[in-house]
């Protein structure tokens, strides 16, 4: 479970972060009278139960004690550092350390990551750590360094599959899909699942989901019930229907920029903490869907399955023209062996 990552001989490393008052970067302090070396993680969910914040707390604390407190890592919630693109570009210039995301964020700058995303594909969670956890994992890591400066430590996952959630439109069948304007991620693989389901996508940032469904910007938008109970979208969107198309691989990705700054059993200790705090982290999810959809449901949101079979010709065909495209037909041959 979690498995190691192991770096290649280039890899650089992390880049301290700011402190409560400097103007600019400090770099990794020593422990010699100045304090702990301070290190910066942004997500994009509220803090609580959600996904994002359980990885990067799980993270901070396995970290802090594996290092004597000799680390300390500030974590910014909710968006504080910017949307998610610019946190990007942030973590590849080592002006943010850590972001916990999900892969699909990345797939716009690495663009082969996006195999992860494919819509049908994974079987269930077991199938996903499989993969991930084992050689295409590994291979996945060393394609993000070579490419944007950074590597996952670890891989978790969402507290669910993605489902579609709308405002006032109860869907039971494909058909009941066509027209809806949905919310989805800004990355080329989301959008072209929502057209495979036959309906319209809207990307747009996360932080502007709870308004455009509060407006009727979009008619729903697409993720899994824990989310949708930590953010309150039950409150302006009222119909579940169990799509189950997207996995949501998430990564705790840590800059390149500057690891050699940082003393050898610190780096040491904050790359076994990210495996800790993975498989902390993957308990949480099962437990954490099924109690958020049962709360769901109990604050009046319908939930409807539906018969996923008539979008797996169309997501197989997707499956293999995006992977001769992205040169990544090896990993989608070994997540589907």
């Amino acid at each position: 479970m979690c498995g190691h990552m192991p770096h290649s001989v280039g890899r650089r490393g992390f880049l301290a972060a700011l402190g409560a008052t400097a103007a600019g970067s400090i770099g990794c302090r020593s422990r010699s009278g100045r304090g702990p070396i301070v290190l910066r993680l942004s997500h994009s969910m509220s803090a609580g139960a959600t996904a994002l914040h359980v990885f990067a707390e799980r993270f901070r604390t396995f970290a802090e004690t594996a290092t004597n407190n000799a680390v300390t890592i500030r974590i910014f919630p909710s968006g504080t550092l910017g949307q998610e693109r610019e946190v990007v570009q942030q973590v590849q210039e080592g002006l943010v350390d850590f972001m916990v995301s999900g892969t699909a964020i990345w797939g716009s700058v690495a663009p082969k990551l996006q195999v992860f995303d494919f819509p049908f594909l994974w079987r269930d969670w077991d199938h996903v750590h499989r993969v991930v956890d084992g050689e295409i994992g590994r291979q996945a890591a060393d394609y993000l360094e070579r490419t944007v400066r950074m590597r996952p430590l670890a891989w978790g996952d969402s507290f669910g599959f993605r489902q579609v959630v709308t405002r006032s439109r109860e869907v039971s069948e494909p058909a009941q899909l066509s027209g809806l304007k949905i919310r989805t991620i800004q990355s080329s693989i989301y959008v072209k699942t929502i057209e495979l389901m036959g309906a319209s996508p809207t990307p747009m940032a996360f932080g502007e989901v709870y308004t455009s469904l509060q407006t009727g910007v979009i008619d729903g938008y697409e993720h899994d019930a824990s989310t949708t109970v930590q953010q309150r979208f039950y409150e302006v969107a009222h119909h579940m229907v169990q799509t189950r198309h997207i996995a949501g691989v998430l990564g705790l990705f840590a800059s390149s920029s500057g690891l050699r700054r940082l003393p050898t059993d610190e780096r040491g200790a904050i790359e076994r903490a990210a495996r800790e705090a993975c498989a902390a982290q993957r308990a949480v999810g099962p437990r954490e869907d099924a109690t958020a959809t049962a709360q769901l449901s109990n604050l009046g949101m319908s939930i409807r399955e539906i018969d996923r079979r008539a979008f797996r010709e169309p997501a197989e065909r997707l499956w293999q023209s995006e992977a001769r495209a992205l040169d990544a037909a090896s990993w989608l041959d070994a997540i589907r062996g």
